[in-house]
């Protein structure tokens, strides 16, 4: 009887405990995106409360992702110089397992990704210096992670905590980046021309954000004569 109890009572532990690990990643996920879509309400309309709360009502909260696509393609120079510090972050992690015989293909496909990424960003923009500071941290990555000492034990936690590092830079882009997730139109109504961000297209009106005063302005469909990417 007492065997059975303990063995019970174990298995139902390692159920809590794994349904635990379950819900506060869920929590944690929906935690980081709600606190990202907050703050990219404040830095769009520049800090203004009262804007960032009118603009709320015309976000849809399930599009987390879009937004998220939609700032750092925007935001090209910060996307970029952000990219050049990661990739090589990434590909030196990666480099690392494979030395230690640890095979990742997850982490293969992260690298190619970021790495196909970052090549359209430097073809894009011309940003070679970009290029050659990523070249040069990737190679001081490796060249540190072949020798012991006191840095390659600093790297060696870096590598471990990139993940973390990775999300504050995304909530710190998020904060800082004025850039809005859609880009800026023309609109023209009858004699007024309008440069904004539609950040919600309904049937019968628009919801947008103007580019230079940041104001939120609801214009009736109807009226709207031209709509063309600024």
């Amino acid at each position: 009887m007492g065997e059975t109890t303990e063995t019970d009572t174990g298995g139902g532990t390692t159920e809590e405990s794994d349904g635990g690990h379950v819900w506060s990643a869920g929590i944690t996920a929906a935690g980081a995106a709600l606190m990202f879509i907050l703050l990219r309400l404040m830095a769009v309309t520049h800090y203004d409360w009262r804007t960032a709360f009118g603009l709320a009502d015309a976000i849809d909260f399930g599009d987390a992702i879009t937004i998220v696509v939609g700032t750092f393609l925007g935001a090209e120079l910060f996307t970029l110089w952000l990219l050049a510090f990661f990739l090589p972050l990434s590909a030196a992690g990666h480099l690392r397992h494979f030395r230690q015989g640890r095979r990742s293909p997850g982490s293969l496909l992260v690298v190619l990704a970021l790495t196909v990424v970052f090549a359209a960003a430097v073809l894009s923009f011309s940003a070679w210096p970009a290029l050659v500071a990523a070249l040069v941290w990737l190679a001081f990555l490796v060249a540190v992670d072949l020798r012991e000492g006191p840095v390659r034990v600093f790297v060696h936690r870096l590598l471990a905590r990139i993940g973390i590092l990775a999300m504050g830079a995304v909530m710190l882009g998020a904060a800082l980046v004025d850039e809005v997730w859609v880009p800026e139109e023309r609109i023209e109504m009858g004699d007024e021309v309008l440069h904004a961000y539609v950040v919600q297209n309904g049937s019968q009106f628009l919801t947008v954000l103007t580019a230079d005063t940041r104001e939120k302005r609801i214009l009736l469909s109807s009226k709207v004569t031209s709509r063309t990417e600024a």
